[in-house]
C-alpha cells in the first residue's frame, strides 16, 4: 500500500506541474491533441523493447548490462513519458518511466519508488546564456547514456557500465558560442537520496569549435563511502571527444580515470587507480541503413569500481577487461529504429568470472524502439 500512495503522489505532482505552468504561460497555445497547452510546454514519449541472448548462463540477469539485462525473453528496456517547459527565464523537467532499466539501475528498497523518476528539476536564468537549475538529472559523465536511442548501440561499453546513471543537486550552467560550462553541487556519485554527511562537486568544461568537433571534460571530485565507513576521496575524470567528420560518419572517443585515496588492492594506505577507453563509429551506409563499431578497453586492477576477483594465480585485482562490439541498424521512419547487434568480452586471462571458467563471452542484442 506504502507504493501505491508514493506512485499516486508523483502523478499528483505531474498533474500541478501542468496546471502551474498552463496558468502561467503566455497567450500562444497549441492546436489539436495539445491544445491548450503553452508553447513552451513539450510533452514526448519513448519505448524500446528487446530480447538479448549470451553464453554466460550461469548468471540470472547478464553481467555487466545496464541496459537489456535479461537473457532469452521478449522485454521492456524502457518506457518513459517526458514534460519539459522552457521559456526564456523559466524551465523545468519531469521524466517519468518504467522497465528493465530503472528496476535494476535506480534505487531499490527503501527508496525504491524513485526507479518511476527519470529526471525532475526546475530551473531559472539569471541572466542571457546561463542557468540554476536544481532537482534529480542524468549524469553529466560519459559518451554514451542510459536511454538507448541516445546511443550507438543498445549495449553499453564497460566504461559506462562503471560510470554513474544520475545524479541530485544544483547546478550552474553556462552556453556560449564555442563553449560551455557547468559547475554543481551534487548529493554523490550516482546517488539520489544522500548516503553520507558529504557532497560532492561536479564540472564540465566543452568545446565546440565547429559542427565537426565536440570536446567536452567532465569531472566527479568527493567522498562516495556510505556514513559509518571510512572516508575515502574519490577523483573521477571523464573526457568525450564528438567528431562528425562527413553527414555519413559519427565518431566518439572517450576515456575516463580515476582515483581513490586509501584504495590501492595490495596497499589500503595508498591510492588507487581505474582506466577505462572506448571508441565508436556509426557509418549511415544508406537513408535507413547504418552500421556501427565500438572497441573497448577496462582497467581497474584496484578495484576502484569493480569487484575483487580472486585471480587464477591466487592474487586478488579488479575488473580488467576490453571487448568488441560490430552492430547494425535500420530506421523504418526517423523517429524509430531496429537494430541487432553482437558483442565479444573477454576478461584477463587469470579473471575466469563467466560460466564454466570461461574468461569469455559474446552476446547479441536485438532492439527496437519508436519516440513520439
Amino acid at each position: 500500500m506504502k507504493m501505491k500512495y508514493k506512485v499516486s503522489y508523483i502523478i499528483v505532482l505531474v498533474i500541478l506541474l501542468v496546471g502551474l505552468i498552463s496558468a502561467s504561460a503566455q497567450e500562444t497555445e497549441k492546436k489539436g491533441l495539445f491544445a491548450g497547452l503553452p508553447e513552451e510546454l513539450t510533452l514526448s514519449g519513448y519505448v524500446d523493447a528487446y530480447i538479448a541472448y549470451d553464453n554466460d548462463k550461469g548468471n540470472s540477469l547478464r553481467q555487466f548490462s545496464v541496459l537489456a539485462p535479461y537473457r532469452d525473453e521478449f522485454r521492456i528496456n524502457l518506457a518513459m513519458i517526458a514534460l519539459r517547459y522552457n521559456s526564456k527565464i523559466v524551465r523545468g523537467n519531469i521524466a517519468l518511466q518504467y522497465g528493465d532499466i530503472p528496476k535494476l539501475n535506480w534505487p531499490q528498497a527503501p527508496n525504491e519508488y524513485m526507479q518511476f523518476i527519470q529526471e525532475a528539476n526546475i530551473g531559472v536564468s539569471p541572466y542571457k546564456n546561463s542557468w540554476i537549475d536544481a532537482g534529480y538529472f542524468l549524469t553529466h559523465i560519459g559518451g554514451e547514456g542510459i536511454i538507448p536511442k541516445n546511443n550507438f548501440f543498445t549495449s553499453v561499453s564497460l566504461l559506462t557500465y562503471y560510470e554513474p546513471i544520475y545524479q541530485s543537486g544544483i547546478k550552474y550552467s553556462y552556453t556560449g558560442k564555442k563553449f560551455y560550462s557547468s559547475l554543481m553541487l551534487l548529493n554523490g556519485y550516482n546517488v539520489l537520496a544522500d548516503n553520507n554527511k558529504n557532497k560532492s562537486f561536479g564540472l564540465q568544461i566543452g568545446y565546440k569549435p565547429n559542427d565537426k568537433a565536440d570536446i567536452t571534460f567532465n569531472n566527479i571530485t568527493g567522498n562516495e563511502m556510505p556514513t559509518g565507513t571510512a572516508g575515502k576521496t574519490r577523483i573521477y575524470n571523464n573526457l568525450v571527444v564528438k567528431l562528425f567528420p562527413s553527414k555519413k560518419v559519427d565518431v566518439i572517443l572517450c576515456g575516463d580515470f580515476c582515483m581513490q585515496e586509501k584504495s590501492k588492492i595490495d596497499d589500503p594506505e595508498a591510492s588507487g587507480s581505474m582506466f577505462s577507453a572506448f571508441a565508436s563509429m556509426k557509418f549511415r551506409a544508406s537513408k535507413n541503413v547504418s552500421l556501427m563499431l565500438r572497441g573497448e578497453i577496462f582497467q581497474d586492477k584496484d578495484a576502484v569500481l569493480s569487484p575483487v576477483y580472486l585471480m587464477s594465480d591466487s592474487t586478488y585485482s579488479g575488473l580488467k577487461a576490453f571487448g568488441v562490439t560490430g552492430g547494425i541498424e535500420f530506421n523504418p521512419v526517423t523517429n524509430s529504429y531496429f537494430r541487432l547487434e553482437g558483442r565479444y568480452l573477454s576478461a584477463d586471462k587469470d579473471q575466469k568470472i563467466f560460466y564454466e571458467g570461461e574468461n569469455t563471452r559474446f552476446e547479441v542484442i536485438l532492439s527496437g524502439g519508436v519516440e513520439f
